[in-house]
């Protein structure tokens, strides 16, 4: 999955916010958005990646690289002929069997 964003043609934008951001009373490590259509004339991103700073301040250098490699698994890229197409990939459970299986349920709690 990793391999066919480092191939392709997709832009994004790695953020950083100092807002506590939380979802169902739960901290929000980090977030990726597809930037949409109608912002396309303005943003020259395909995506976003926002890591929220006070919910991850806890966090080690590994957790952090796992952390991104998360946030970019949420991006999906199809060929279609010579053009891509992009979308967010929703989890394949409540993260992705990637990174549960190569670092395990609790990596953030490490």
């Amino acid at each position: 999955m990793l391999d066919a964003v480092k191939n392709s043609q997709v832009r994004i934008a790695y953020l950083e916010s100092d807002w506590e951001k939380k979802s169902q009373g739960r901290p929000v490590l980090g977030q990726c958005e597809k930037v949409p259509d109608r912002f396309r004339w303005s943003v020259p991103y395909d995506f976003t990646i926002t890591i929220f700073q006070p919910n991850v301040e806890h966090l080690n250098d590994k957790q952090l690289k796992i952390l991104l490699l998360h946030e970019l698994m949420h991006v999906g890229i199809e060929v279609d002929g010579n053009e891509e197409k992009y979308h967010v990939v929703p989890h394949d459970v409540e993260d992705f069997y990637t990174i549960l299986d190569r670092y395990g349920m609790r990596w953030a709690d490490e």
